[in-house]
């Protein structure tokens, strides 16, 4: 749908920023066009790098920062990529680095949770049992954060986790973006580029441009 609604040039050039295991970079590649994939997780690129070719790269990468400048058409930010951090300092460095990674006119596309209906929809506790392993999952949440506490339980061995995201909005993005040169062009509610309603919409899809 990306694809169809923006129609980039052949040669366009992509970064999938959060790229994990390449699924969205490996697509766009497949589309024809040149792909870098930037990633924390030296796991989840050793699965993507079995898919690099000439023109789809990945790069390990903290996308606090990396420094690469007007070199962009398009950065995607995919499936809740971003709000892992712990201060909003570290948001707006993320959102300087891809200002600046973009071409004067490229797209920064930004795909993340819609908060006000995730809390409202919030299950405080899952538990599913999966080829014999047992996963416990409690979430919960604060003023900040939306906090996923995983249980998983293999045989006699039970390892836990805690998850969290920050819980951003519309107007946290549009504040971070206030001194770059960025313009909001669309902001849509699902994965089919339907408009946000903020009570009912699954995602907040935020589509900036840069001047």
């Amino acid at each position: 749908n990306i694809l169809k609604k923006f129609t980039p040039h052949k040669d366009a050039y992509f970064l999938d920023l959060g790229c994990g295991t390449g699924r969205h970079a490996i697509h766009l590649n497949q589309e024809g066009f040149k792909v870098d994939g930037f990633d924390l997780s030296k796991k989840s690129l050793e699965i993507a790098n079995k898919h690099s070719n000439d023109k789809l790269q990945f790069h390990h990468k903290d996308m606090r920062f990396f420094d690469v400048k007007n070199k962009y058409d398009f950065i995607l930010n995919l499936f809740t990529s971003f709000g892992y951090f712990e201060g909003e300092h570290e948001n707006e460095k993320i959102l300087k680095n891809i200002e600046r990674s973009l071409k004067i006119n490229g797209i920064f596309i930004l795909d993340f949770l819609n908060a006000k209906k995730t809390i409202q929809e919030l299950q405080e506790f899952e538990e599913k049992n999966i080829s014999n392993i047992n996963f416990k999952i409690h979430k919960t949440y604060d003023n900040h954060f939306i906090y996923k506490k995983i249980s998983i339980t293999d045989k006699k061995q039970t390892f836990r986790f805690t998850e969290k995201v920050q819980l951003l909005n519309k107007e946290h993005f549009i504040k971070y973006l206030k001194n770059l040169n960025m313009n909001l062009l669309y902001t849509f509610g699902d994965y089919n580029l339907n408009n946000f309603n903020p009570l009912l919409s699954e995602r907040l899809l935020l589509v900036f441009q840069k001047y």
